[in-house]
């Protein structure tokens, strides 16, 4: 019996986050996409708390939801003050979780009630998001001591400290996009490379080469750790610094821009590229701007540099404010 559960794109990193806590989590077969949805593969039928398709020998069955946010009020039901302000949603890397506690007071009561009924060693509060262009995440630890955890995604093992390093939850849909866009025997590099966030993707299930640029010191010494965790050290060279001073030029037949104030980036990508090839190019920005007014801006600047846009489509991520966008367009461009 093969085994595989559908849900809404958007809902898929809570899933897999609690599949793999549960033991759940089928690692030998890939994470799909099809259409707005994004299909897990499982060694048994679980209990979530989002709605979800059962994926039985490529029979659907629906199932009912099961809110593991009710145990949590359950256990904690008349113990606590400001009851009402409880968080209902979270961010679980690994065995490390992660919660907005505005308005709680006692916090690590709160926050050892969520690590029993989530299966946490180590619970951090968000208190001012992710910061800077090293992007750390400004959290604190509520409960336990050891931020260090392995988070496993798609088959793919992220080893990181999340009370130093950021990992976005919301962009699981373009790393397993990025696992597939790279041909075989192509050189790819990765401007902003973090943790192997697009990389590590890309080396496990595709052919090509990757220069890997991080200018964080600590994401940096994560970087190496998970190319030699996920055996793709023939495949990945990671390199400390300013993407700026240390990508390779015309070298790279694809790049990526995975970085939000990414505009004066653009030149610096185009310089990596071998005469012709693809950017990926994100971007955060008003909705109203996407892609058309970045475009422009972005066929500009590669004017002025020599170089000439020949196609590109766009895709968006996610909503990051009211009215602002997580954004990317793959561009084809080329030398004039």
């Amino acid at each position: 019996m093969v085994l595989a559960v559908e849900v809404k794109a958007e809902y898929a990193e809570e899933v897999k986050n609690k599949l793999l806590e549960d033991g759940l989590l089928d690692d030998s077969r890939r994470i799909k996409r099809k259409g707005g949805k994004v299909i897990i593969p499982v060694k048994d039928i679980p209990s979530l708390d989002v709605e979800f398709n059962l994926v039985e020998n490529g029979e659907y069955r629906k199932r009912e939801k099961f809110v593991p946010i009710e145990e949590v009020k359950k256990m904690l039901k008349g113990k606590i003050s400001n009851f009402e302000k409880l968080p209902e949603k979270w961010e679980k890397f690994g065995d490390v979780l992660i919660l907005k506690m505005d308005g709680i007071e006692e916090k690590e009561k709160v926050a050892e009630v969520y690590a029993e009924v989530l299966k946490c060693k180590t619970v951090l509060e968000d208190v001012g998001g992710i910061k800077g262009r090293e992007r750390k995440p400004d959290f604190r630890f509520i409960y336990g001591k050891d931020a260090e955890t392995i988070h496993v995604e798609n088959g793919i093992k992220y080893k990181f400290d999340a009370s130093k390093i950021m990992f976005s939850s919301g962009n699981i849909d373009e790393r397993i996009r990025m696992a597939k866009v790279a041909k075989e025997g192509e050189i790819v590099v990765d401007m902003f490379a973090g943790i192997g966030y697009f990389t590590l993707p890309m080396a496990v299930y595709g052919g090509a080469r990757i220069y890997a640029c991080e200018i964080n010191p600590v994401a940096y010494r994560y970087l190496q750790e998970n190319i030699i965790l996920n055996g793709v050290v023939d495949k990945v060279k990671p390199l400390l610094g300013d993407c700026r001073k240390v990508a390779p030029r015309n070298a790279a037949d694809r790049v990526i821009v995975g970085y939000f104030d990414s505009i004066p980036f653009f030149p610096y990508a185009l310089r990596c590229l071998r005469g012709k090839g693809t950017i990926h190019f994100h971007i955060k920005c008003r909705e109203e701007d996407f892609p058309e007014k970045i475009m422009k801006m972005l066929r500009d600047m590669g004017e002025e540099k020599g170089w000439k846009i020949e196609g590109w489509k766009s895709k968006k991520i996610k909503s990051y404010a009211p009215g602002i966008i997580h954004g990317v367009i793959d561009i084809t461009t080329s030398k004039i």
